[in-house]
């Protein structure tokens, strides 16, 4: 059995970075370096994502559901504005789980959810 922080880290998070990424740079002219220190990424990566040479397999599929689409884009304009101070990977993780999206996430990433085990 996986833990849902495996899956999560190997599944999602690579997709919301990449989100992430171009948003801040595109949208919000953030330069990719700034978005990298943001983000807690390498620059190369940002720039990866910005150019489109590096996208997750799970890119769309997960930002098909919109509640989690508009919860990153908040996010996105809190970090634009250097508002955002948490860790954004922790608060996503609890986002996912409060609102139940949590199994159906799992669903579109290829992972059956009564095979990962999720803390309560």
């Amino acid at each position: 059995m996986k833990s849902f922080c495996e899956v999560y880290n190997r599944k999602i998070l690579p997709a919301v970075r990449m989100y992430l990424s171009r948003k801040l740079v595109l949208d919000y002219n953030l330069s990719q370096l700034d978005a990298a220190k943001i983000l807690g990424l390498k620059q190369s990566l940002v720039n990866y994502a910005v150019t489109g040479r590096r996208r997750s397999k799970y890119f769309e599929v997960i930002l098909g559901f919109k509640d989690f689409r508009r919860y990153l884009d908040d996010l996105a304009v809190e970090m634009s504005t250097k508002k955002y101070r948490g860790p954004y990977v922790c608060d996503l993780c609890q986002f996912l789980m409060r609102t139940n999206l949590a199994d159906e996430v799992l669903k579109a990433v290829e992972e059956s959810p009564s095979r990962v085990y999720k803390k309560s």
